[in-house]
């Protein structure tokens, strides 16, 4: 194994995918590979690093958390039965899936952890981020608007979480900006799509949720323009502290 790279000025494309179990873990660390099912595979695919959110499957030391992460070397579609030839009469033999052959793989400088017990599927990131990030949260990349927001959040400590998922009517989507509450869920959110942020291409994997769906599935919603975001990052979170403190105060 191998350490974390020291020069991570360049900008480089990362995808964090789900590690479900220790097989496939031992694959990355001795064959060098992953794989996705191309039914499942995210709309930004290509990456130069792959990082993995190691599940419950792993011991109390690993788990809801990202450890490692592996350089792309080449990606490229094949049937799971060529995969992985032992298992020949697998359910799913015939389905195809993006095998993606990897570099040695590395450990992170810390663990980044998920603060809350949350599905995760894919997050496209960036190496600088992948590197400084404290907790999962961390990664997501979004318009400017929704950055200072974030970073406002975590100035005033009030516990959100971003890209929080939600499942209404066998559809998901996403919330900007979920906070927990004792007596109920908030939802923040940028009610327009603003800038993204300088150089970096934002997928949404999911549609982000209406106010409607939302407000159907027991969420208080508080939304703010991007301009209102860029006029006073404070007073907007001020507005969810209140909001929250209404519905008996953040979680723990």
């Amino acid at each position: 194994m191998v350490t974390a790279a020291s020069d991570a000025s360049a900008p480089c494309p990362v995808l964090v995918v789900v590690m479900n179990n220790q097989r496939d873990m031992d694959l990355v660390r001795t064959a060098n590979w992953y794989r996705i099912p191309v039914r499942r595979a995210p709309q930004r695919l290509g990456a130069d690093y792959l990082a993995f959110y190691q599940t419950g499957a792993f011991g109390e030391d690993e788990r809801w958390q990202v450890r490692y992460y592996a350089p792309v070397r080449r990606v490229r579609r094949m049937r799971r039965r060529d995969l992985l030839p032992d298992e020949p009469d697998h359910p799913r033999a015939a389905d195809e899936y993006y095998q993606f052959a990897l570099g040695p793989l590395a450990r992170l400088p810390r663990p980044i952890p998920s603060r809350r017990l949350r599905r995760i599927t894919f997050i496209p990131t960036t190496l600088e981020r992948l590197l400084a990030a404290r907790e999962i949260n961390d990664l997501w990349l979004g318009s400017e608007a929704e950055e200072r927001l974030w970073a406002e959040f975590q100035a005033q400590g009030l516990p959100v979480e971003r890209r929080a998922p939600l499942r209404e009517d066998d559809e998901d989507y996403l919330v900007d900006f979920a906070v927990y509450c004792r007596r109920g869920r908030l939802a923040v959110l940028v009610a327009e799509r603003a800038e993204p942020v300088a150089g970096v291409n934002i997928v949404r994997e999911r549609p982000l949720a209406a106010d409607y769906d939302l407000t159907a599935a027991g969420w208080t919603v508080l939304r703010f323009t991007a301009a209102e975001i860029r006029e006073s990052p404070g007073r907007c979170v001020a507005a969810a502290r209140a909001l929250a403190g209404e519905l008996g105060g953040p979680a723990d």
